[in-house]
């Protein structure tokens, strides 16, 4: 009885290097953000040597069209060609520190092998936008709109204690509970973060509006402030870790 290989599945794909590390004596390791196929961890064999005609389409911060051998546990890259290599955000320290926070943090909102296209065209857009120099601005709104796309938004209309809708004012945010709650709970744990009227508006105006909108906004410094504190304490709160790239981030801005 003849037995039969399966095939194997080949893909071709527009996707974002977010991370490497190196791999036996010449190959390395990259995880990739797909436009189609979601995070997917790939081997370049080769890659490391001085020869390799795909070493230098592969830096980290590149977008890339990539021809992938999908395997069972490991893929490996065949082919790649360069899309944009965001040499400007690449040779500015502020600017490549933003560039990284943007991969970290899609990274660890990815799902291996699971299609999110949206998720690749939030980051890909949002990368465009950081020559603006509207980078404080550009981050919140790129936090908030990850917290949608992965179904983590947190609830700013109603009380995560009571349930009901919040009047005007004042209130705290709960990372446990995922939004906010009336000021009046302010008791019952000292873990709250207290969040004045005006950031609540902004952080709502952040989540229903795309970057065009957005940035035509004159947004406090305060409320800018305000915005980050609950953020990183939420997206900790959610991930279980620390964002790496802050320090890199707050050291050079």
């Amino acid at each position: 009885m003849k037995s039969f290989k399966k095939r194997k599945k080949f893909i071709q794909t527009e996707a974002i290097v977010l991370k490497s590390f190196d791999f036996g004596d010449a190959d390395r390791i990259f995880t990739i953000l797909t436009s189609n196929n979601g995070i997917i961890r790939v081997v370049a064999k080769g890659v490391r040597k001085p020869k390799s005609r795909m070493g230098g389409h592969l830096d980290i911060l590149s977008k890339v069209n990539a021809y992938i051998s999908v395997g069972e546990n490991l893929s490996n890259l065949s082919q790649v060609e360069t899309i944009e290599n965001y040499s400007v955000i690449k040779n500015d320290l502020s600017l490549i520190s933003v560039g990284f926070y943007f991969l970290e943090l899609t990274e660890k909102f990815s799902v291996e092998n699971n299609p999110d296209s949206e998720l690749y065209y939030h980051l890909s857009y949002t990368l465009d936008q950081i020559f603006q120099k509207k980078n404080e601005l550009l981050m919140r709104w790129f936090e908030i709109k990850l917290l949608s796309f992965s179904g983590f938004l947190p609830d700013l209309y109603n009380c995560q204690i009571s349930g009901n809708l919040l009047d005007e004012g004042d209130h705290l945010f709960s990372s446990v509970n995922g939004g906010l709650v009336d000021k009046k709970y302010s008791t019952e744990t000292d873990s709250y973060i207290l969040v004045d009227k005006n950031s609540i508006k902004a952080m709502r105006f952040l989540s229903k509006n795309n970057w065009p909108d957005v940035k035509s906004i004159k947004f406090k410094d305060q409320n800018l402030i305000k915005i980050k504190e609950v953020t990183k304490k939420y997206i900790q709160t959610i991930t279980q870790s620390l964002i790496n790239s802050e320090k890199f981030l707050s050291n050079v801005n």
